[in-house]
């Protein structure tokens, strides 16, 4: 009855009922000689069923996220300060403005490293789109609310891409003479982040965290379509194409 209960669960809130709509309107479409619909719809179907489920995903995180180890404890040592990367940020909550899920998770990591290697934290966040604060101003709060101290926080507020992260904290950490640093980031958005940081000079130590990837056997419940999981297949493709758009930009 319990994994019954889940099936039921899933299938309630999953885009099954999409898929099985393109696959119904395919069929559909046979009876009437509409072929090029037919294949569409199926195809579409395929796809829907394919990008949301969870062996796709964890392939795919494979891919993306395996790149990197998380740095021993030799290598945090070496390490002359952390820089924690934005994440975005939801705003005007009934608690205030608070951190987004991936960014609470890089917030976390980055409290942990410091309680055993203390050293100094540089948050990269600016405002983007139409945000009425900057990210790092709202994780600076975040840290010290994890007992890290304000005066070993410091916040860069200009930027909005990972780039512009990497190009303004630059400018802060040049000022400090500072060439080794630990990034601190998302399993799936390291291996940009690092080529873009070493772009601007710096020997960078991953320290990657908010993993994608399960590492698992598969029952039943991950070959049911999830939205959550197109979520993350679709975040995984995005930094795919991002490796390769900021490959032609010249900021690998």
């Amino acid at each position: 009855m319990f994994i019954l209960g889940k099936i039921i669960g899933q299938l309630v809130v999953s885009p099954a009922i999409f898929i099985a709509l393109f696959i119904f309107i395919g069929i559909y479409s046979n009876r009437y000689n509409l072929q090029k619909i037919k294949r569409m719809s199926i195809l579409l179907g395929v796809v829907l069923y394919v990008i949301t489920i969870r062996p796709t995903v964890d392939l795919t995180a494979k891919l993306v996220e395996n790149r990197f180890e998380p740095a021993s404890a030799m290598e945090i040592k070496k390490g002359e300060v952390y820089v924690v990367l934005g994440g975005g940020i939801t705003e005007k909550t009934p608690v205030g403005n608070i951190p987004s899920e991936h960014a609470s998770v890089r917030l976390m990591n980055a409290a942990i490293l410091y309680n055993k290697y203390p050293k100094k934290i540089y948050i990269t966040g600016g405002k983007v789109t139409n945000q009425q604060v900057s990210e790092s101003s709202v994780y600076k709060k975040t840290l010290i609310g994890l007992n890290v101290p304000e005066s070993d926080i410091l916040i860069e507020e200009k930027s909005r891409t990972t780039m512009e992260n990497a190009r303004y904290t630059s400018e802060l950490l040049k000022k400090s003479n500072i060439k080794n640093i630990i990034l601190v980031t998302s399993a799936s958005h390291m291996a940009r982040s690092k080529m873009t940081f070493e772009k601007q000079g710096f020997d960078v130590t991953p320290a990657p965290c908010d993993y994608i990837q399960n590492h698992k056997k598969y029952n039943i419940l991950d070959y049911i379509p999830r939205g959550d999981n197109m979520s993350y297949f679709m975040r995984l493709v995005w930094e795919l194409v991002g490796i390769v758009y900021y490959g032609i930009r010249g900021y690998l």
